[in-house]
């Protein structure tokens, strides 16, 4: 009995000491791995609004944009440092005169039908874009623009005069020629390749559902087996909605994994959520055309100093919002509210509050208030903002009455005929050059955008060099523009991307919906472990 007793000890012994051999052995193994990226996973998103035109030369939503960048190649793309990310293009040299583009193109980007994308196709996309008949939201851009194929990889741009932000135009898909050609210029926009296209991006289209009215539900891409850059994640799926509470609805629901662009009202604490600041300004432009008072640079002073930019950011916008005192949206370093400033500003007009403590004074024998009109959107943010500062300026003795109109209204009455003594409105700055129409006096009137009727011969001159000549001064621009008070900056708005924990992307640098899948070969939802032996550097 004594022998079995031993012999089963030393039995269970051995195997014990088997196994942790063998699991110290396993540690030290799964320790030599590492966890890298692996093909996989599907990732859900919702977009407000069908796409109709998923066409480079015709897009015009965000859901046309955002499926086009996927699909297409755009020729390169332009962060908002200024650095330019090649793409479909390998190169470009520019001129000394700035006058001449050579671009050449990569010679391993094919469409999905496998035809190779070459300059023919470049230069078909650019006649597409000028040709009236086909009627381009691109055609204005491309004006004065010719073009010559020196060979099948190499296009030249020719240019009639030097413009700085040519290469923002070659942010564009490239349409497949031996597709369209054979398409009349009248019927572009009837083409079954329009929401079916053919195209040369890292995505292709898997399958398409449609509504009872025909009109599409849902797009399934999957990854392109030709695209020169593999994606890791295999499918991505767009559904699309009528409005922001449908899109906030299936969110919450689990019916799609993200959403771009919700408001912050339906954003839940929960979400996990990327943003940004965009490059986009809002502002109170004064109109002094219109209203003696706001002809005094110390009353717009006086104005801007009354209001509370960070208490607005945070009260309407819940901080998804940056306060700015800027033209060209560069974020507020100071605080500029001041509401005593204000008050002593206005005083020092002669200004004396009356028994209601609104400020005024005797002008031509009549007893007249400080006050003006604001014309603001009617669009709920908008009209939101516009109480504000009415609040903001009753509290120091301005008296401000808002007039908010339909958008089409505001833009044909009142913004093309200057028709107001304020305006609350915002612009959007994708390229530098973009300041031009809102700044230089050639722009004052329609169709110009200069809303606040600026007139300086020295911010001119800038403005024109900056057209032309990279190594223009935008802080000196900034300056020029802030020392007139030709408006109250206030906020730019930020952008939100809301994606679950399990998509793990780059840091998105956004300037329009689309460009957050400007890095979209490097997402990934899957990994797996490889020995490390078997990972190599590049």
């Amino acid at each position: 009995m004594k022998k079995i007793t031993t012999s089963i000890i030393l039995r269970v012994f051995f195997i014990l000491l088997t196994v942790s051999i063998i699991g110290y052995t396993w540690q030290k193994l799964e320790n030599t791995k590492t966890e890298i990226k692996a093909i996989g996973g599907k990732y859900s998103e919702g977009i407000i609004g069908a796409p109709r035109f998923i066409n480079p030369v015709l897009a015009q939503s965000q859901a046309d944009y955002d499926l086009s960048s996927l699909l297409f190649t755009s020729l390169l793309t332009i962060e908002r440092d200024g650095s330019v990310d090649y793409k479909a293009a390998e190169s470009i040299e520019i001129s000394l005169d700035k006058l001449t583009y050579t671009l050449v193109l990569r010679n391993d980007i094919y469409f999905e039908d496998g035809e190779r994308l070459n300059g023919e196709d470049v230069i078909f996309t650019i006649d597409s874009i000028q040709d009236t008949l086909i009627k381009s939201p691109l055609a204005q851009q491309w004006e004065g623009v010719s073009t010559e194929l020196i060979d099948l990889n190499t296009i030249e741009f020719t240019l009639r005069q030097p413009f700085n932000d040519f290469l923002y135009n070659l942010e564009l898909g490239i349409l497949p020629k031996h597709i369209w050609e054979n398409i009349n210029p009248q019927e572009f926009i009837f083409s079954i390749y329009n929401t079916n296209p053919i195209g040369s991006g890292p995505y292709r289209v898997e399958k398409i559902s449609t509504k009872e009215n025909g009109a599409p539900s849902k797009y399934l891409l999957t990854r392109s087996e030709n695209y020169y850059q593999k994606s890791y994640i295999k499918n991505i799926e767009f559904n699309f909605y009528d409005n922001e509470n449908e899109l906030a609805r299936a969110l919450r629901s689990g019916t799609i994994d993200g959403a771009y662009g919700l408001s912050p009202e339906n954003i839940e604490l929960t979400d996990t959520i990327n943003r940004g600041s965009l490059p986009r300004v809002f502002a109170l432009f004064f109109n002094q055309d219109k209203n003696e008072n706001l002809k005094s640079i110390t009353i717009r002073k006086a104005i801007e100093s009354a209001v509370d930019k960070e208490s607005l950011v945070n009260d309407i916008f819940s901080n998804f919002a940056t306060p700015i005192n800027s033209a060209l949206g560069f974020p507020q370093e100071t605080s500029s509210y001041d509401p005593d400033r204000s008050m002593r500003l206005i005083e020092s007009e002669g200004w004396v509050k009356n028994s209601e403590g609104y400020y005024s004074k005797n002008i031509n024998g009549n007893s007249e208030e400080l006050s003006f009109s604001i014309a603001t959107p009617n669009l709920e943010e908008m009209v939101k903002v516009a109480n504000y500062i009415q609040q903001n300026l009753s509290t120091i003795g301005v008296r401000v009455n808002i007039r908010s109109y339909d958008q089409g209204n505001l833009n044909q009455n009142i913004i093309r005929s200057r028709d107001y003594e304020s305006l609350l409105f915002g612009y959007e700055i994708k390229k530098p050059s973009d300041i031009y129409a809102f700044w230089h006096s050639s722009q004052i009137s329609d169709p110009g955008l200069n809303i606040s009727l600026l007139r300086n011969t020295s911010l001119d001159q800038s403005l024109e060099r900056l057209r032309n000549d990279s190594g223009s001064d935008f802080r000196g621009i900034d300056e020029k523009i802030n020392i007139q008070v030709p408006a109250v900056f206030l906020y730019s708005p930020s952008y939100t991307y809301i994606l679950p924990e399990s998509v793990y992307t780059t840091e998105m640098s956004i300037t329009s919906s689309e460009d957050r899948f400007n890095d979209i070969d490097k997402w990934y939802i899957e990994t797996r472990h490889v020995w490390n032996n078997f990972i190599h550097e590049n």
